[in-house]
């Protein structure tokens, strides 16, 4: 084995050792989709549980997204496997339409579908090792940069979060590349990986080359980054978390002790809180807000998961938000994105042309949650329904009262008053479930097209 190759190993399970990722006698449950990441990580932990008491299982989805491509993706898959006797589970699934179900955008469905199938192979005390790689994480430390994160957005994808597990996060994509030819492991490609449209392409192909120029071990250099900002981060929650602590007081945290805090601490004390209610990612934005009103000392905040944040007296109360059964709401309309009442964020994404020319080739026009986007800008305002409303949903040729369609579809009352709907000119053009109406769809001549995605607080 050349010297090369054997660099590689070792980094692999230094890290798999560093964080305890593998212990002996786990069952660990490894995503395959057939790149080279993934067959990486699929062929070195075949050789790693040779000689440990590990149960390992590969799990494929077939997400039914790029069609033959997939297919061919699937049988690849599935022949590795049987050469090399590694159990597989497949799950088939039609994320397209689950996206639109559940009103989530298609990349993150795919997301949730993924992990849903991987934790039920694992079950409650196995693992679940992805194959993010060192460049992975490299390129979302850039994507995170560009979009003005702080430390947490700083530190890249974690090589262990919960039982998910990343053992090729030490090494970069051309050394996964160098494994498999010193292997002689082919592979499948996705041919959405090279296509410059995409956000996370751009990086790849565009600022990391130059950037690797300037410091040719500039990957190694961002890991050892987001190590010591991991380390940093850790720190400065652990404190957090033990103030908040002190400051527990009848009805919830003191704000005099609040105030005291180092700003650092006091957004992670914000954080801390907010989990102990409920587990939600809390944006910048949310935290920047509790904290004024801490500093303030009165005011109401509603942050992710409906959490209501109060300051009142010298205490903040950090409780689940309480509706009645149906309130009005009304929230202004902010492209690309805007904060709804129960936490949740409505999003208005374009389409790219490779997208869009997807779209009309598998003769998706009519989905339920693309909307001409030359309208986007007439919108006023995001708000649920109202006494009297109407709607006319595309290709119907009938305008409905809200009551009717609701009753029709069987929607049930406790979630009507929730449900989020686009108004322009006093006009509903939009509502969640129930999808565009004639005056905003989509038609093939509609040459520039955006998808309304919500998306659900993390709990």
């Amino acid at each position: 084995m050349n010297s090369e190759i054997l660099n590689i190993e070792k980094k692999i399970e230094g890290v798999i050792v560093r964080w305890n990722m593998l212990p002996p006698g786990c069952t660990v449950v490894v995503g395959l989709s057939g790149g080279a990441d993934s067959l990486t990580l699929a062929h070195f932990i075949l050789k790693y549980v040779e000689t440990r008491d590990i149960h390992l299982t590969a799990a494929h989805i077939n997400h039914g997204l790029r069609g033959k491509e997939a297919d061919g993706d699937e049988a690849f898959v599935s022949r590795w496997c049987v050469e090399n006797r590694v159990e597989l589970k497949i799950l088939h699934a039609d994320v397209r339409a689950l996206a639109k179900e559940k009103g989530e955008g298609v990349e993150e469905c795919g997301r949730n579908v993924r992990y849903d199938f991987f934790r039920s192979l694992s079950g409650t005390n196995g693992k679940i090792a992805t194959a993010h790689t060192l460049s992975d994480s490299t390129e979302t430390v850039l994507m995170n940069l560009a979009k003005g994160a702080g430390m947490r957005g700083l530190r890249g994808i974690p090589p262990v979060r919960e039982n998910i597990v990343r053992p090729l996060i030490g090494i970069t994509r051309a050394e996964v590349e160098a494994y498999c030819a010193h292997y002689g492991l082919h592979y499948v490609t996705d041919s959405t990986n090279l296509e410059e449209e995409y956000e996370r392409n751009k990086i790849r192909l565009g600022v990391v080359p130059v950037l690797r120029e300037i410091n040719p071990a500039f990957e190694s250099a961002v890991f050892a980054m987001t190590g010591r900002l991991s380390e940093d981060d850790a720190y400065l929650t652990s404190l957090a978390r033990e103030q908040l602590a002190g400051a527990v007081c009848p009805g919830g945290y003191s704000l005099d002790r609040l105030r005291k805090m180092p700003g650092p601490v006091l957004a992670r004390a914000i954080a801390a809180g907010v989990e102990n209610v409920r587990r939600v990612r809390l944006e910048s934005r949310h935290i920047e807000a509790v904290s004024k009103m801490v500093r303030a000392g009165a005011g109401s905040v509603t942050v992710a998961g409906g959490i209501q944040c109060t300051a009142q007296g010298n205490t903040l109360s950090i409780a689940v938000a309480q509706r009645p059964a149906f309130e009005q709401w009304n929230v202004p309309f902010c492209a690309p994105s805007t904060v709804l009442p129960d936490g949740r964020t409505l999003m208005i994404v374009k389409l790219t042309g490779k997208e869009l020319e997807k779209c009309r080739k598998f003769n998706k026009l009519l989905f339920n949650n693309l909307i001409n986007y030359d309208t986007i800008s007439s919108i006023t305002s995001v708000r649920n329904r109202r006494s009297g409303d109407t709607f006319r949903p595309a290709g119907r040729g009938v305008t409905k009262s809200l009551k009717k369609l609701f009753n029709e579809t069987g929607l049930a009352p406790s979630l009507r008053g929730n449900t989020a709907m686009l108004e322009s000119g006093g006009e509903i053009i939009w509502i969640e479930g129930f999808g565009v109406s004639q005056g905003a769809c989509v038609t093939k001549d509609t040459q520039n097209i955006a998808e309304i995605i919500i998306k659900e607080f993390e709990t």
